[in-house]
């Protein structure tokens, strides 16, 4: 249900000044919270609403993780202490926040509270289950997102009592807090596998088991893994394989149209697993203000700008790397037979993209256009997954595309990569399979849809990776998969790319827009498929890093805890690799 998300500030009626006198709870919350089931809900809607994920360009000091951390290969932007390596200990902030209130540890108090505190009530064990289960779930979600960034942290499993508890507590080891977020998510499988229309974003038993092979998949990967213990791996595959096999059961599986899958929020929607909802008004997505050209947007334009590597990692239509000398690539014409997930991705110079429900309308990305030449795209092109042209432009920051936390296909990556580890190579083959086969490539000769047979675990892994990397674009795994798989360190040194999109002489901006006596402007009859394309542009590779390239020291693979927290809790430990650190995140 929309209202779920809302900003909903728990308030229960008291009838007297003395009821207040009355109270016995140290917590803070009314003890009659817990005797109905509505209050108790309210309460935990809460929780759900300030622990789950969010589009990125919503991220703030409030979200976990925070707006620093949306950074990615794959387009522009993204904060350059982490990108150039100039970060300082005190620049990463999740671990606490600025404020008591309004940061993660505040948000598992409120999830211990309940977890504690309903077991007092007279509620049915049933009712008190199912709410219980959806706590467990989201405090095993924000000690999740800690855990990505710092390796242990102090893991609390009660509300402390502020007056006769040390609140001087410890960081507990990696492995400790791996354990205790995999018995959180158990909890959870208590929960149906599919909610009615009402509750619509919930938690199942499907997203509980789906997060906790995700999570041990990253506790497997080299980030936390370097070692590379098979025992992690088969922990993981067997989690990633319960969650896979519960899916079906329920009835998940992959949507028919891989273009529409986060904008059709339709009941035959089955792969969407894990969502935050939005409703346009009382909680607005702005993502289609973000992504799209300036002349689209009411004052946005300028984010989620594809790179050229991102576009060339793409396939063609027969599912072939387009270095492959049999995929007919052509590097003049690069649109032309492609992967389909293509054309859902990346808006290129020229192509169809009919935002605010103009039919037919191109979008043209040359230097100098005249509708955006205040603020053109950056890259050459922009990112059109997840924008819904049905919005004006007046209305984009009023959108209302729920974000997809989770979905059936990133469950069949997760499953695929850890069948690779564990030697299950042809399940690794049959996930990837299904995917390629709904995005619509080609089956080809022995029904492989471009995929090489006979690949070793290496190649498989690379393969693995790319595919995640196309069919994931712009949902916000990118930057994960680069920090747990340690992929930075193959982009140190490198610059990302863009593609410049020139006039040629003799014909200048306004020759191309200059409209006939119909009012249609030449560049909108050139047939671009063709030798109009090499007459009237010219297409050069070019820079986005222009000052200077990647540089992602290892030590940003676990970040610093500020000073101002080590300061406030002498226990803690600083993070191996920051200055005075003497915590092992790999333990």
């Amino acid at each position: 249900m929309r209202k779920l998300f809302s900003y909903i500030l728990l308030t229960v009626s008291l009838t007297a000044c003395s009821d207040i006198l009355d109270k016995t709870d140290l917590t803070g919350i009314d003890e009659r919270t817990w005797d109905n089931e509505s209050t108790a809900t309210l309460y935990l809607n809460r929780v759900y609403d300030l622990s789950m994920p969010t589009w990125p360009n919503l991220a703030s000091a409030a979200t976990l993780p925070t707006a620093i951390h949306d950074i990615s290969d794959d387009y522009n932007g993204g904060d350059q202490k982490i990108w150039y390596g100039t970060l300082s200990v005190d620049n990463i902030t999740d671990f606490f926040g600025g404020n008591a209130s309004n940061n993660v540890w505040a948000y598992i108090r409120k999830t211990n509270i309940l977890l504690t505190e309903i077991e007092k009530g007279p509620l049915p064990q049933d009712v008190k289950t199912k709410i219980k289960s959806q706590a467990y779930f989201l405090r095993g979600w924000l000690y999740f997102q800690l855990i990505k960034l710092y390796g242990g942290v102090p893991y609390i499993s009660h509300p402390q009592d502020w007056v006769t508890e040390n609140l001087f507590v410890t960081r507990n080891k990696t492995s400790e807090c791996i354990d205790s977020i995999a018995r959180d998510f158990d909890m959870a499988t208590a929960l149906p596998g599919n909610w009615g229309t009402a509750d619509k974003g919930r938690i199942t038993r499907g997203a509980a088991l789906g997060v906790k092979g995700r999570m041990l998949l990253y506790w497997a990967s080299p980030q936390f893994n370097p070692n590379n213990d098979p025992a992690r791996w088969e922990r993981a595959y067997k989690a990633n394989r319960a969650a896979y096999d519960t899916l079906v059961l329920d009835g998940y599986g992959l949507f028919s149209n891989y273009a529409n899958i986060w904008l059709d929020e339709g009941t035959g929607n089955k792969e969407v697993i894990l969502l935050r909802s939005f409703d346009g008004a009382t909680k607005a997505s702005t993502f289609d203000d973000a992504a799209r050209p300036n002349s689209e947007s009411n004052g946005g334009g300028g984010s989620y700008q594809p790179t050229l590597e991102l576009v060339n990692t793409y396939p063609t239509i027969d599912g072939l790397p387009i270095t492959d000398p049999n995929s007919g690539y052509d590097p003049v014409y690069y649109w032309k037979n492609r992967d389909p997930r293509f054309d859902a991705t990346i808006a290129y110079n020229g192509c169809i993209w009919p935002l605010s429900n103009k039919t037919g309308r191109k979008q043209w990305n040359y230097v100098g256009v005249t509708e955006d030449k205040n603020k053109p795209t950056a890259t050459g092109f922009y990112c059109r997954k997840n924008v819904n042209t049905s919005i004006i432009k007046d209305n984009t920051k009023l959108g209302k595309t729920d974000w997809i936390e989770m979905r059936f296909a990133e469950v069949m990556l997760n499953l695929a990569e850890c069948a690779n580890a564990t030697g299950r190579t042809q399940e690794a083959y049959d996930m990837l399979t299904a995917i390629r086969k709904r995005a619509g490539i080609r089956p080809g000769e022995g029904g492989t849809y471009g995929l090489k047979q006979g690949m070793s675990r290496d190649e498989m892994f690379e393969t693995i990776m790319n595919e995640r990397r196309i069919e994931l674009a712009f949902e916000g795994k990118r930057y994960d998969d680069l920090r747990r798989n340690k992929l930075f360190d193959k982009l140190n040194g490198k610059k990302r790319s863009i593609l410049k999109i020139t006039i040629n002489a003799p014909y200048t901006v306004a020759d191309l827009e200059k409209p006939d006596a119909t009012g249609i402007p030449l560049r909108d009859k050139l047939d671009l498929n063709g030798p109009d394309y090499t007459t009237y542009f010219t297409a050069t590779v070019d820079v986005l890093d222009t000052q200077k390239p990647i540089n992602y020291p290892s030590n940003y693979y676990f970040y610093a805890i500020p000073t101002t927290n080590i300061t406030r809790n002498p226990s803690l430990v600083q993070t191996t690799g920051w200055t005075s650190g003497g915590f092992n995140p790999l333990d």
